[in-house]
């Protein structure tokens, strides 16, 4: 069974040809490898034009992360549609595991984050790291509610069917996570597969971090809210399900008990230590076992990531809160 694989493009100079050093050389006779261009001005086009078996080809009027991929969709002939990012490192042997898993049924296949990160940043090892625990302990069913295009697949004729991404989101947020909503409310079923781990080669600091992060927080509230109106859509915008993320979204709250604790307390009142202790109660609860397997597979890294969990999880409360104001505003016209 054969595939087409989808990179989509935005000055990738720097990580364009170790992707595709991993890609090729499993890729099989019939296979395509289509690298989608989105207004580079780097040597990526140049990267990609120089390997003979690379279909190259330039998004134009369809920009963006979701308007790129579908550029490079429009040109896929087989079966399934392999999007891979720029920035992303399947394993040795990831086609053979690819193959297994397409006979089995299902309409989307989906790859997940490896326990390293590159650099020696604590915000590029948090986030890594986040996900992959997510993956592999917080979610416990191989059917997910979501898709990461980092690495997934899909079906070409179901792609085709349903539209490709939505073109109105601009830059690389939610657009995926719309895609798999309108996907599984179409009947259709997206597979986890633990044994592809990829390797990340996107690094963040402290401040990139916080600011992506704020920004996700904010457009997967407004795409819940979204599809929460659009009761034909699964409300969803998670690979989990909400019951395997109620600790976090739980403790995102009760984090703000820790600086409201202690100034109560400043001013006098002995409750606001009560506050602040059930503040840091919730989130060492609800992040504990996540610390230890950071701790254990990150080292010293791994400790400094842990201390990202606070601001992290205090992002949270403001960014739904903001989200929900701005859909208000919008919504009666303000």
């Amino acid at each position: 069974m054969n595939i087409s694989v989808v990179i989509p493009v935005h000055n990738a100079e720097d990580t364009l040809l170790r992707v595709l050093k991993s890609i090729l050389p499993e890729l099989l006779d019939g296979d395509q490898l289509i690298v989608a261009d989105d207004r580079s001005d780097d040597g990526s086009a140049i990267i990609a034009n120089e390997i003979e078996r690379v279909e190259y080809v330039s998004s134009n009027h369809s920009t963006g992360a979701a308007g790129t991929r579908n550029a490079g969709a429009s040109l896929a002939l087989n079966e399934w549609i392999l999007f891979v990012d720029s920035d992303a490192i399947p394993p040795e042997g990831w086609r053979k595991l690819f193959e297994d898993k397409m006979s089995l049924g299902y309409q989307g296949i989906q790859a997940i984050y490896g326990k390293t990160a590159p650099g020696n940043d604590a915000s590029t090892f948090y986030k890594n790291y986040y996900y992959h625990y997510t993956f592999t302990r917080r979610i416990r069913s191989e059917i997910v509610r979501g898709c990461a295009t980092y690495f997934f697949a899909v079906k070409r004729v179901l792609f085709n069917e349903l539209g490709g991404f939505d073109e109105s989101f601009s830059g690389a947020s939610v657009e995926d996570a719309e895609f798999a909503a309108r996907l599984i409310s179409h009947g259709g079923e997206i597979l986890l597969v633990p044994e592809i781990q990829i390797y990340h080669l996107k690094q963040y600091s402290f401040t990139e971090f916080l600011r992506y992060e704020w920004m996700m927080m904010r457009t997967k509230t407004c795409l819940l809210l979204r599809n929460m109106k659009d009761q034909s859509r699964v409300p969803s915008v998670s690979m989990a399900k909400p019951i395997e993320m109620l600790g976090v979204l739980l403790s995102g709250i009760l984090i703000w008990f820790i600086p409201a604790g202690f100034l109560l307390y400043s001013l006098g009142e002995p409750l606001g230590l009560v506050a602040a202790s059930a503040g840091i109660l919730s989130v060492v609860v609800s992040h504990g076992f996540f610390w230890a397997a950071m701790l254990k597979d990150g080292g010293l890294r791994g400790l400094k990531a842990a201390a990202v969990t606070f601001p992290d999880l205090m992002l949270l409360l403001p960014a739904i809160l903001f989200s929900f104001y701005q859909v208000l505003i919008k919504r009666n016209g303000i």
